[in-house]
């Protein structure tokens, strides 16, 4: 009877446990739903609005029309962007990925996502300090999709750094069998209780002024699984109180591995 009494209060906990998990995932659905839509609805509301102008108003000057069209252009894109990260992730998730591997050349990689993001920066008027090597190992990757990742981790680093003096830093080394990227701001970090969770589905941590950020809080986990997928890792630490720094390692392809560590 007493091992009996001990099953069932075992076999409690755990159906205690696991409801407290479905609730926990119907909140996240529901906190899900609530976000894209608002998230898709303000990008609309924006295109919707600023092209009834357009249409209404025949004769707004060149400047101001080019104005509202740049709006327009800029609020598409960013639709474009929060449409593909939830395709991203239904797609992940149902194994339906097409993943096109191959040896990439890493440094190519990080150039040209440098070269995308680097409007962002010149806008927000942000320093972009980029210490790469001559040369870093090839990498078995979906190329497309390690592009996805750092350009992810770059304008993450333009949105949460200081706003008074931005700065951030690129680094990337070769380190026993892998690959390391580094993007570090100069913000207010991400506290540690979050550094954990920060990564799954929907989470999303405090901007600047403490206040609820914009976006679904997919970019991150889409990253994790993109890199998880190559074999790496994603991570995020403090940069000595400064800052956050976010990292990932991919492993070299197996052809181009150095035999140990680069100093």
């Amino acid at each position: 009877m007493e091992q009996k009494s001990r099953e069932l209060e075992h076999a409690s906990a755990e159906l205690r446990s696991a409801n407290e998990r479905l609730k926990e995932l119907d909140r996240l659905k529901d906190d899900l739903l609530t976000t894209i839509s608002h998230e898709l609805r303000t990008p609309l509301t924006s295109i919707r609005s600023f092209s009834e102008i357009l249409q209404d108003n025949q004769d707004l000057g060149r400047a101001e029309r080019r104005r509202f069209l740049k709006i327009i252009i800029k609020e598409s894109e960013r639709l474009t962007r929060l449409i593909s990260q939830i395709l991203d992730l239904a797609k992940m998730e149902a194994g339906r990925m097409d993943w096109q591997m191959r040896d990439v050349d890493t440094k190519n990689v990080i150039d040209d996502a440098l070269a995308a993001t680097s409007s962002l920066f010149a806008d927000r008027g942000i320093r972009l300090d980029v210490h790469l090597p001559d040369r870093l190992p090839r990498v078995h990757a979906d190329r497309d999709r390690l592009m996805q990742v750092i350009v992810n981790l770059l304008s993450n680093a333009v949105n949460f750094c200081d706003e008074r003096d931005g700065q951030v830093r690129v680094d990337a080394e070769a380190h026993a069998n892998e690959i390391r990227v580094h993007v570090t701001d100069n913000g207010h970090g991400v506290p540690p209780e979050l550094r954990r969770t920060i990564f799954e589905k929907f989470r999303q941590g405090p901007d600047v002024a403490g206040s609820k950020p914009g976006g679904t809080g997919l970019g991150l986990s889409i990253c994790r699984q993109i890199v998880e997928h190559f074999g790496g890792r994603i991570w995020v630490t403090d940069d000595a109180g400064r800052g956050a720094r976010f990292c990932f390692s991919v492993p070299c392809a197996p052809a181009q591995a150095p035999a140990t560590a680069a100093s």
